[in-house]
């Protein structure tokens, strides 16, 4: 029942945490701090926590924690005891009257908040049990202890960027270190092999934390295309580069781009498939130096039969049966020439 409380009210909740804030840190009580709260009829204890706070202060506004859009209004004090308004806008917007009173043995308090069309009233009590070092086991420093240790662990993940940077970065103080390990992962990714594994593991998250660490896709992604294209991999600039493509139909190797040929250059690829593969057997397209174009040629052209016909039917329809084998003696196992001119016929003759 408590998940929809915004943070401001659970931050009122614990007012009993900064009691005494401005006490020496190098010291503090500690506190066995029980809480209950009450809505729509309904009670709802909490189990009971331990907190550490500054030495004991008389009551004080400061003694109040509140969101950055919150605000204290009518506080007043009458000896040890206090009483005010929390008045919380925006995404946590609520309002809240409470009271609290500082005990010889500990202190206690309640808030009565509207937040959300919801009236809920909470109550806490907190029991001095002993002492404490206030610096390092305040809520405040052990917040702070617990963040930096997500900090270190999440900074050699790239997908983790937006706890380094931007406007609600939570690490904004090591946003060199992750920025080093980025640049550390992605310094390679000029060699077109590295960048396409990069794009597969990471997808575009990897690109925000360049962008975001003062990099740029746009320049790794010229500089691969340069290292692709002057060494002959085409099969990366017809995935990353498209303004490069038309230089390259004529001279691409057909063995070693099979795949950039079926894909970007119809005509030529048509006419090697023609010169080269229709019409030869499995044993003789085994010896041809044209093999591996071949292979790449019908894997795109089924590949692409298949994305047609995904489009046209619907997803339960049954994939079509093979075409059978024409042979009026006995049935054979189609060569590799049987299976590339089945598939031209059912493509139309491309």
């Amino acid at each position: 029942m408590t998940s929809f409380l915004p943070r401001g009210v659970l931050a009122a909740a614990l007012c009993c945490t900064a009691i005494g804030a401005v006490a020496a840190p190098d010291s503090g009580d500690r506190y066995r701090v029980t809480m209950k709260m009450q809505m729509a009829g309904m009670s709802m204890p909490t189990r009971p926590t331990e907190v550490c706070t500054a030495r004991a202060q008389p009551v004080s506004e400061q003694a109040i924690p509140k969101e950055k859009d919150c605000d204290v209004q009518n506080f007043r004090v009458e000896g040890s005891k206090a009483s005010y308004r929390l008045v919380c806008t925006g995404k946590n917007a609520m309002t809240g009257d409470g009271e609290m009173e500082t005990l010889p043995d500990g202190y206690r308090g309640s808030m009565k908040v509207q937040a959300q069309g919801q009236q809920m009233t909470m109550s806490y009590e907190g029991k001095r049990i002993g002492t404490c070092d206030y610096a390092t086991e305040s809520p405040e420093a052990m917040g702070k202890a617990m963040t930096a240790q997500a900090c270190e662990a999440q900074v050699d993940s790239i997908v983790s960027h937006s706890m380094y940077v931007g406007p609600k970065a939570v690490c904004p103080t090591y946003k060199a270190k992750f920025c080093a390990n980025v640049n550390r992962t992605m310094g390679q990714a000029g060699d077109p092999a590295h960048f396409a594994e990069s794009d597969r593991t990471y997808g575009g998250v990897a690109w925000q934390a360049v962008e975001a660490c003062g990099g740029s896709r746009a320049a790794i992604l010229a500089q691969a295309c340069g290292r692709a294209e002057s060494n002959g991999n085409f099969d990366f600039v017809g995935d990353y580069c498209p303004d490069l493509v038309p230089r390259h139909c004529a001279d691409a190797d057909p063995n070693r781009n099979g795949r950039f040929l079926a894909q970007h250059c119809p005509d030529r690829a048509r006419a090697l498939a023609a010169q080269q593969c229709e019409g030869r057997g499995y044993t003789a397209m085994q010896s041809s130096p044209y093999r591996a174009f071949c292979h790449s040629y019908a894997t795109e052209r089924l590949r692409a039969r298949n994305a047609q016909a995904g489009d046209a039917t619907p997803a339960t329809t049954a994939p079509a049966a093979a075409a059978p084998v024409k042979n009026d003696e006995a049935p054979r196992k189609p060569s590799f020439g049987d299976r590339l001119k089945s598939l031209k016929d059912r493509l139309g003759g491309g």
